[in-house]
């Protein structure tokens, strides 16, 4: 049964391609043939590897339930890091999940093992040797021959599992995104019509604060029966003080905030790096030339990040080094009760912003960036919460009520936290500019649609910029933003000097109204693209 099971998942491949199929069965028997050469005994082989094919889908399908997105090499890298066992045991479900296979894998392991004898002499090594090398054979030629075409797939989560592991593989080693269908002249030629402003030298420059709001996405963004029945969020509203708001694009749906980090700090689109996606903190940041801590430094500024996550989580403590952060903060050195080790799921909002308080109020010599995040709005949201928004028979998915119920009260009880902070913006002596934007939706299970007519609207959030300083509001903003212009508009709009890179950012931004691959001008996509990668060499350093 485990055999069957396994070859009905090796089968699930796109049928128009051969590869795929090919190519899983291939690793099949490639690691069939690794189990038979060292165990001598042909069940223990067949089940384990069977199992193991099993075990696989599994995770790639609850990376699909919780990402929309499908297993990837480069996810080993999260996954068998132990500091990210926390966030694992924060879902039990998922964690339940995870022992379950691990036992069904253990017991097969065992009862496979002890049910034949093994074989004597050398038919094992011989005919395991001969398996590894032919199939060997066969997926160094698929990884190379195949690896454009399966890139192409890419968009629609690739092929199968097993093929999909196989094919990402080749991301262990780091290549740089290369993207030669346009060449950088058109957006060359674009940006030198642009009137761009320039850096003003001689004013003070304001303290930065760049907040990421965990899953706190705009409840009016979703189909609701009675919209009436919301709370008022002042969070989401716009006054004098609000220079900025639009929805934006993220690229990253119910979980992976470290990829809206990643391209917020950057300026980089996670997806630019295709299967390396998911260890964009692991694999690619050692090989960026620029980044918003980099150009703030260059500017002067001492740069903080407050982080409620464990700083080994996600390879985090790493990467904001390696992006030019001064000094790494948790709460708990500031007196929030707990370890060092530990996430602070439960972590207020508002303590949160009153840290970030207590950073700026700091004297320092230097103007000041803080780059913090929240804890508090984070999933899992309870299915079984009272339905306050009359929505129980109105949602396709049921556990959807109570999950989206739970998530409006957590942002409400956060609400208040963010109204007090932008009085203490509004009325500091100090010139201040306060971002935020959210990460990614929260994970409810919805399935009822959204307010907006916007493309690929489960990968909207929305952003806001406010300041206390007499300045006009950001120019040419559409309909929503695209996260990687996050740091480009908080360089313009604090009026400092911009690296070439950065330049380019805001070039491409003000003729696409805030996109970037929703863009409808696909060329300048296309030669801005070769012109930050293959010419600036913005992810290329050794």
């Amino acid at each position: 049964m485990l055999f069957i099971a396994a070859i009905i998942i090796l089968c699930g491949n796109d049928a128009t391609n051969a590869y795929p199929i090919i190519c899983a069965f291939s690793a099949f028997v490639f690691f069939y043939g690794l189990l038979y050469f060292f165990s001598g005994k042909a069940i223990f082989a067949l089940s384990t590897s069977s199992v193991f094919v099993i075990v696989l889908q599994f995770v790639n399908q609850l990376k699909i339930h919780h990402y929309k997105q499908r297993l990837m090499f480069a996810d080993l890298y999260i996954m068998l890091d132990p500091s990210n066992t926390e966030t694992l045991l924060h879902y039990p479900l998922t964690g339940l999940a995870f022992i379950s296979l691990l036992l069904l894998m253990i017991i097969t392991t065992i009862v496979s093992w002890r049910a034949v004898p093994r074989r004597m002499g050398y038919f094992p090594q011989i005919i395991g040797l001969c398996m590894m090398l032919t199939t060997g054979l066969v997926l160094t030629r698929c990884v190379i021959h195949y690896q454009p075409v399966w890139r192409n797939t890419l968009w629609a989560g690739g092929t199968g599992v097993v093929s999909n592991l196989v094919m990402s593989s080749r991301a262990a080693h780091y290549t740089a995104p290369s993207f030669s269908e346009e060449t950088s002249s058109y957006f060359k030629t674009h940006a030198a019509t642009l009137n761009r402003s320039q850096p003003n030298i001689d004013s003070k420059k304001p303290d930065i604060v760049l907040l990421l709001q965990e899953s706190t996405t705009d409840p009016r963004l979703y189909q609701l029966p009675n919209p009436m029945l919301l709370p008022h969020l002042t969070m989401f509203e716009q006054d004098s003080n609000v220079k900025a708001h639009s929805l934006m694009r993220v690229h990253t749906f119910g979980g992976g905030t470290w990829l809206s980090e990643f391209t917020a700090l950057t300026g980089l689109p996670s997806d630019d790096f295709g299967a390396m996606k998911n260890s964009v903190f692991y694999s690619v940041v050692d090989h960026l030339s620029d980044s918003l801590f980099k150009q703030m430094k260059d500017n002067g500024y001492y740069t903080v990040v407050l982080t409620p996550f464990n700083k080994s989580a996600y390879n985090a403590n790493h990467a904001y080094k390696i992006m030019g952060a001064d000094k790494i903060i948790q709460p708990q050195e500031l007196g929030y009760p707990g370890k060092l080790q530990e996430n602070l799921w439960h972590i207020p909002t508002a303590d949160i912003l009153n840290y970030v308080k207590q950073i700026l109020t700091a004297q320092t010599d230097k103007p000041l960036f803080v780059y913090a995040l929240t804890m508090y709005e984070h999933g899992p949201y309870d299915a079984h919460h009272k339905d306050d928004y009359q929505l129980n028979n109105y949602v396709k998915n049921k556990n959807s009520a109570g999950k989206f119920s739970h998530y409006v009260e957590k942002i409400k009880t956060s609400d208040p936290a963010l109204v007090d902070f932008f009085q203490f913006v509004d009325q500091r002596q100090k010139p201040t500019l306060f971002m935020y934007f959210v990460d990614h939706q929260p994970a409810l299970d919805w399935e009822n649609g959204y307010t907006t007519t916007l493309p690929d609207a489960a990968y909207l959030t929305q952003f806001s910029l406010r300041d206390n300083i007499d300045t006009p509001t950001v120019s040419d903003l559409g309909q929503m933003t695209d996260i990687a212009f996050l740091g480009g508009i908080l360089l313009e709009h604090a009026q400092l000097k911009i690296s070439p890179f950065y330049q380019a950012n805001i070039d491409m931004r003000h003729p696409c109204k805030g996109e970037m691959k929703d863009c409808a001008d696909k060329k300048l996509f296309e030669s801005y693209r070769n012109y930050i990668y293959n010419e600036l060499n913005a992810a290329s350093v050794p």
